[in-house]
């Protein structure tokens, strides 16, 4: 399994997301459209994430500018479709988003694509007089 991040323009997510959907009969003759299980695990619709923070005025946390693109965290029964590749993103792992036991894997896997990253180097020593 891979859990990778993603960001789309919104129609671009509507044309993938029909190559990890399976639509099938229901008892009552309608059709059901759900994730395709022998491709994906899980997938987390996150939407439109806040780009901009502010406050109002009693202080709360208020988003200010939301991104374009529409964000998509997907755990991949094996590894990611090609075409999804070009719209992995990579955000620092302590983000908005993560499933649950997979914390290690993405930040293994986002050190790395991003070896140089702040996140990934150790921590420098001090040094002694």
């Amino acid at each position: 399994m891979t859990f990778r991040k993603y960001q789309f323009v919104p129609s671009q997510w509507e044309t993938l997301k029909a190559q990890i959907e399976q639509t099938t009969e229901s008892p009552d003759g309608g059709e059901t459209t759900s994730w395709n299980s022998s491709i994906v695990t899980a997938v987390v619709e996150l939407g439109f994430l806040c780009e901009k923070w502010g406050t109002d005025e009693e202080g709360m946390p208020v988003c200010e500018v939301t991104s374009p693109l529409y964000a998509v965290d997907i755990l991949w029964a094996g590894e990611p479709l090609a075409s999804f590749v070009s719209s992995t993103v990579w955000p620092i792992p302590d983000g908005v988003h993560i499933i649950a036991g997979w914390e290690q894997a993405y930040a293994t896997d986002y050190c790395v694509a991003n070896p140089t990253a702040e996140y990934c180097l150790p921590p420098v020593p001090p040094t002694l007089k």
